[in-house]
């Protein structure tokens, strides 16, 4: 889509990926910067679904061992109680549908901070060890975005929201997006792929000059 004549650019996240996590101070520098000539647009994924939802215990020493290089990387690091709650208990059951529910909630009513709130969403997990699954987990930030604890717990169950989640999912598999994050920018009828993977602000934004020249 273009918005208000201006082109789309797409950013395809995963509330539960890292490396996503270690992205979002980028991405904040990116829609700071190309606001006024970009229409930002995030798509949740979908990385862990259907068979693949398990127990955090199932893939958490490699999590453990992958997180090093990527703060080396990225500057990155996880918080204390990510590592405490959600690591080493091993219990947390891994599943992309309900960040992606609640995402699908404060995007509707405040289209406009999508990327702060992808960011938001992130920060529960990966800095306060937070529980995607609880529905009390996205309260402070359904506050903050003017929703009641009812109201927001009526959208979080509601099909809907899990309808418009389940599509974004679609897109980015119709798309061929199989890695998280990705950008792809939509300009007229033109998609481009702007990254596959976790990039910095600095390579990001000849990419973006070469979409507007388009």
């Amino acid at each position: 889509m273009t918005t208000n004549n201006k082109p789309t650019l797409f950013y395809i996240s995963d509330a539960l990926c890292g490396w996503c996590f270690a992205m979002g101070p980028q991405i904040e520098q990116l829609h700071s910067a190309y606001a006024d000539k970009f229409h930002f647009e995030v798509l949740s994924g979908g990385m862990i679904l259907g068979d693949r939802v398990g127990p955090m215990g199932n893939m958490a020493s490699y999590i453990k061992q992958a997180l090093p290089r990527l703060s080396e990387i990225t500057g990155v690091k996880m918080g204390e109680p990510y590592f405490r709650e959600v690591l080493d208990k091993g219990t947390y059951l891994s599943n992309s549908e309900p960040p992606a529910i609640a995402l699908s909630i404060f995007k509707e009513l405040h289209p406009d901070q999508q990327v702060p709130y992808a960011k938001a969403i992130q920060d529960l997990q990966f800095k306060e060890g937070k529980d995607f699954n609880q529905m009390e987990t996205y309260l402070p930030l359904a506050q903050e975005a003017g929703l009641s604890e009812e109201q927001f717990g009526e959208r979080f169950a509601d099909e809907r929201y899990r309808l418009i989640a389940q599509q974004e999912f679609a897109q980015a598999q119709a798309w061929g997006i199989q890695g998280f994050p990705s950008m792809v920018a939509q300009n007229g009828d033109k998609l481009y792929l702007v990254t596959r993977g976790y990039a910095k602000f600095e390579d990001l934004a000849p990419a973006l000059e070469q979409v507007l020249a388009q």
